[in-house]
């Protein structure tokens, strides 16, 4: 069984202040490692430029995927509907393998993000608050596209 909120909060007050009261001597650790590890240091900023670039611009807002809040509406009822589950499991693996357990949840739930950052069976959310609903735009444009594709087929046929 995870932690309460309560328990959370607590850790997380703890920790906060605990950095603000330890600041100079965690910013002198870290710059000492720093030095000591270049290559490390080089390696990380690598891979972390990596998988900014895969990733694109997450935090685009619902206006560049061109879906209006009729549309969205539409798109939550018919992913709500368990009509289109393979277009949903698509869909959110393609906006972020790591986080779709957590968008399918949020979305099927109608889920907060503050209530999926550490979920029982899925575990902590890869991703933090902001990149997250970006993600969960992502996936409805990705949603968006498949049923379209989906009612394009059924049209020639």
């Amino acid at each position: 069984m995870g932690m309460t909120m309560e328990a959370q909060e607590a850790r997380k007050n703890y920790w906060r202040q605990y950095r603000s009261q330890n600041r100079e001597r965690i910013n002198a650790q870290r710059r000492a490692w720093g030095a000591r590890n270049r290559d490390k240091v080089k390696e990380y900023q690598q891979k972390y430029w990596e998988r900014k670039a895969a990733a694109g611009n997450v935090r685009l807002p619902w206006s560049a995927y061109g879906i209006t809040e009729e549309r969205y509406q539409e798109l939550l009822e018919a992913a709500r509907s368990g009509e289109h589950d393979a277009e949903v499991l698509s869909a959110a693996l393609k906006a972020d393998r790591l986080s779709a357990g957590h968008i399918i949840l949020s979305v099927m739930e109608g889920t907060s993000y503050e209530h999926l950052e550490f979920n029982e069976k899925l575990g902590r959310c890869p991703v933090g608050r902001t990149n997250f609903y970006g993600l969960r735009r992502l996936f409805f444009h990705y949603l968006d596209e498949a049923l379209n594709g989906a009612q394009e087929a059924e049209r020639h046929e």
